[in-house]
Formats: C-alpha cells, structure tokens, sequence
C-alpha cells in the first residue's frame, strides 16, 4: 500500500512539473471554404522555403463541389502561403500569402474559370 502512494505522488510531481515547463506549442490554421462547380482540386500550405507543412500531397485530388464545405488544413506556426490546383484545368495553381495568423479562404468557380480569395476570419 505505501508503495502505491508513493509511485501516485512521483507521477502527481511530475505530471505538474511537465504543465509548468513544457513550452507551448502554437500552430496556424487555414480554413478553405470548398464551392467549385463539378471539380476536383487540392489544396497545401507551404512555408517560406517551399517546404509542403500541411494540406495535401502531390496526387491527393478529392472532390471540392461540395458546396460551402469547409477544409482546415493544421501546420506549425510560421510564415506560410496556401497553394491551390484544380484537377484538369488548363489554369495554373495560384498562390495566396504570405499569412502569418489563422486564415480563411475560398475556392469558387468552374473547371477553367476558378477563383482563389483570401479574407479575414
């Protein structure tokens, strides 16, 4: 019995050290409002050195007609700009940034006629 009192209290002590001293961990988010027209798109976040931090990866296409849906893409607090392309248009990706606090976009449109806004949340 005073054996499991005393692992208890270890763990109590250093459950409460951790809170105290472990620094906090801040992280960015973006939210897409996903209203295209019978398209597929992806959609990534990127930091200043071009490293992909967050959303999809190179062939991860998924349907984005969806109407008013939303996408929250999470990744690490840093300067970043959010990529956009449209699976099958002859429009190249467009590039909003850089952000620097949580952000809320929207891709609309159709297939060869898409448009991608950046506003405040």
């Amino acid at each position: 019995m005073k054996f499991e009192n005393f692992y208890l209290t270890c763990i109590a002590i250093i459950i409460c050290v951790y809170i105290t001293f472990a620094p906090n961990i801040e992280a960015y988010d973006a939210e897409v409002s996903l209203d295209l027209h019978a398209c597929s798109c992806k959609i990534w976040v990127e930091n200043s050195t071009h490293y992909r931090i967050g959303g999809d990866g190179p062939n991860d296409y998924y349907d984005c007609s969806s109407g008013n849906d939303l996408k929250k893409i999470n990744f690490p607090n840093e300067t970043f700009w959010v990529h956009a392309k449209v699976l099958d248009s002859l429009r190249q990706e467009k590039i909003r940034g850089p952000f620097d606090s949580k952000t809320c976009l929207r891709i609309h449109g159709y297939l060869d006629r898409w448009y991608f806004d950046a506003w405040s949340c």
